[in-house]
Parts: structure tokens; sequence; C-alpha cells
């Protein structure tokens, strides 16, 4: 594991990347759930305060508003598909800064994604990463269904 990890800190998501990726290359897949679950809790109060500006609760325009906002950060996304019940995303760069640190990772800092489309929409769904610049593919790949 590589314990000289540094990243650029302009925003608190960025501090919490940065601890999130030394702590674990420090103590490996076994911090991964406490990692998942600060990240959720995260996207949970990022999602509640997300739902309250949006006209509505429906998936199609919680996805929509949060791929908004990714552009807006710079983030280059394509919406595969978009409707009330799947959303499906190709992104090219990862706003968290793991790239190539692997999948399991990924999936633990994606709590923050899953927590935020769980409180915007008020909904359980069913997240699959089909493909992670973490993993060294060659774009993020996320699809999303309600339950």
């Amino acid at each position: 594991m590589n314990d000289n990890i540094d990243m650029e800190v302009n925003t608190p998501r960025d501090a919490l990347s940065l601890l999130t990726q030394r702590i674990y290359s420090k103590c490996g897949a076994d911090v991964l759930p406490e990692i998942e679950e600060a990240w959720y809790k995260l996207g949970l109060a990022l999602g509640k305060r997300m739902k309250k500006k949006l006209p509505d609760n429906d998936l199609d325009t919680v996805a929509q508003f949060f791929v908004d906002t990714a552009r807006k950060r710079g983030t280059k996304a394509d919406i595969l598909k978009l409707d009330k019940k799947e959303f499906h995303l190709k992104g090219y760069n990862c706003a968290l800064g793991l790239d190539g640190k692997g999948k399991e990772l990924c999936w633990a800092a994606m709590g923050c994604d899953r927590g935020i489309f769980e409180a915007a929409t008020g909904s359980k769904l069913k997240m699959d990463i089909i493909q992670s610049l973490a993993a060294n593919d060659e774009c993020c790949e996320l699809f999303i269904e309600l339950i």
C-alpha cells in the first residue's frame, strides 16, 4: 500500500477523500465498512439539502441535478439512460481522486452517492458500479435503479 498519498484539498469532500485514501493505505480492507459509513452519512446530509432545492424528488430530477452539479465542478459525464426508475451514467474523471486505488475503495466512497440519491429521492435503490477509474477502467460507469 502506498503511504505517499497526496492530493489538492479545496473542499471538505476533498479532505474526506484524502483521509479515506490514507486510512485505507494504512489499515487495508478491514476499514472499508467505516469508510463507507462515513461517506454514506455525508451523502444523506447532502441529499437532504439537495431535496429542498428540487421541484420534485423523482429519480430523473435528482439525477439531472446531480450531473449538472458535477459538471459545474468540472466532471465530464454522459447520461446513458435517465427516467423515473433508472439512471445510467458514464464519467471520465474521478472527483474523489481515487484513480487506480481499487474498486473496493471506490465502492466504499460511493456510499456518498448512495446516500445522496436515497435521501433526495426518499427511496431505497440498487447501485451497480460497472466500471471504475479506481479499478483502472477507462471510465466510471454507474447504474442506479429504484427498488
